[in-house]
């Protein structure tokens, strides 16, 4: 592979984003990769830390960086389904099996020694039936108890906004977007977001105010027209749906369509950064600089957990009244993927290409830092394979 040059290494502990398994698009020649091996993680040259998308070794690597601090077996398995000859194979196998042997030997809690029952003058008040049966409803402690920090995720409850629709009780909530036009990319060093080009929304659209979340994913799993998520990282109901390929995807969006007789699909790319944006032109729809409490993301402002994202709705919404646009999870569009934007549709159609496997995802995740936050960030993921990082948000077609 090296044509027998031999190859600098270099340490770093720069968070990477998730990365797809797959062949690599266009014949940009990619700046080299350096890291120590046998180690974990990489850098490039560039200041962002993005690595740029055309080189399959960064894939392999930057894949690897993205789920090595996961305690999900199936991300494991995803990698070693994408690499099977890859050089992270004999790791990935002993953290599944690691991971594995842990949940099935569960550490014995040690017997506490008797006590004493506590003097008090009146009944402790019990938990609220309602907070046993709904988990995600914390019930409100008694006067004299102190305020716990372990309190449940609670739904997101938000005010209707103007333009706001349901077709079903467990459809999601939809924000029309009026048509318009808006500068789609940026001028990073990231050449896959340039040229930045003048895109034009000619018809106004729907598109989904939270990510689908796992409630509604599972009433397609019940109606048998969905796949099951994965039990292990789905388990807060109010959280967006993962562990979801492109292909899964298709299917919610066809059984949508099918119970409401709406036209539900993927947004495109340029749907996706125009509601994103939300009329703003800023590196961030709040702004140019990064501000803590805006996007669920790592070193972004509490709420954070390094387990999964949090309820859909915890953060503010963007100037269209749409939440977590940014951080989360990262989200399908219908685009293929292409290595820049040279050539790309400027009427917001999507951009397609026969026997495409390379979907782009949008708007990074709770793993990665507020650098992949920007509205403009764009990455690409195999469209058949699950990984936990991936979520979606829907549209549908205003007529």
């Amino acid at each position: 592979m090296t044509k027998g040059e031999q190859r600098p290494w270099i340490a770093t502990s720069l968070a990477m984003p998730l990365t797809p398994p797959a062949s690599v698009q266009g014949n940009a020649i990619a700046p080299p990769v350096y890291a120590y091996a046998n180690t974990d993680t990489v850098v490039t040259p560039h200041s962002r830390g993005i690595l740029p998308k055309d080189s399959s070794e960064q894939y392999e690597i930057t894949f690897w960086n993205s789920i090595k601090d996961s305690n999900y077996p199936a991300d494991y398995e995803a990698y070693l389904k994408a690499y099977p000859n890859g050089r992270f194979v004999t790791l990935a196998h002993a953290r599944i099996d690691r991971l594995r042997a842990a949940a099935s030997n569960p550490p014995a809690v040690a017997a506490s020694p008797p006590v004493a029952p506590p003097q008090v003058t009146r009944p402790a008040t019990p938990a609220s039936a309602a907070a046993q049966e709904h988990p995600h409803v914390t019930a409100a402690p008694p006067a004299s108890a102190p305020a716990t920090s372990l309190a449940a995720p609670k739904p997101a409850t938000h005010p209707p906004v103007a333009g706001e629709q349901r077709d079903c009780a467990t459809c999601p909530i939809m924000i029309a977007v009026p048509a318009g036009s808006f500068p789609m990319g940026s001028n990073t060093d990231d050449p896959s977001e340039k040229p930045v080009h003048h895109v034009t929304i000619a018809a106004p659209f729907a598109i989904g105010k939270y990510a689908v979340t796992v409630e509604q994913w599972n009433a397609c799993v019940a109606a048998n027209a969905c796949q099951k998520l994965t039990p292990e990282s789905n388990t807060n109901k109010t959280a967006p749906a993962r562990d979801i390929s492109w292909d899964d995807a298709q299917q919610y969006v066809k059984w949508l369509s099918k119970i409401t007789g709406k036209p539900y699909r993927l947004p495109t790319e340029a749907e996706w950064e125009y509601a994103d944006r939300g009329g703003t032109t800023t590196a961030y729809w709040w702004g140019d600089q990064m501000r803590k409490g805006n996007a669920n993301c790592k070193d972004c402002g509490d709420p954070w957990h390094k387990e999964g994202p949090e309820s859909v709705g915890s953060f503010a919404p963007n100037p269209l009244g749409l939440y977590d646009m940014n951080g989360s999870v990262w989200e399908w569009t219908a685009d293929c993927w292409h290595n820049s934007y040279q050539g790309a549709p400027v009427d917001g159609h999507s951009w397609d290409s026969p026997g495409c496997d390379m979907r782009v995802i949008r708007g990074g995740s709770w793993r990665e830092n507020g650098s992949y936050m920007l509205s403009a960030t764009r990455f690409k993921y195999s469209a058949g394979v699950r990984q936990s990082q991936d979520g979606l948000r829907v549209v549908k077609d205003l007529k």
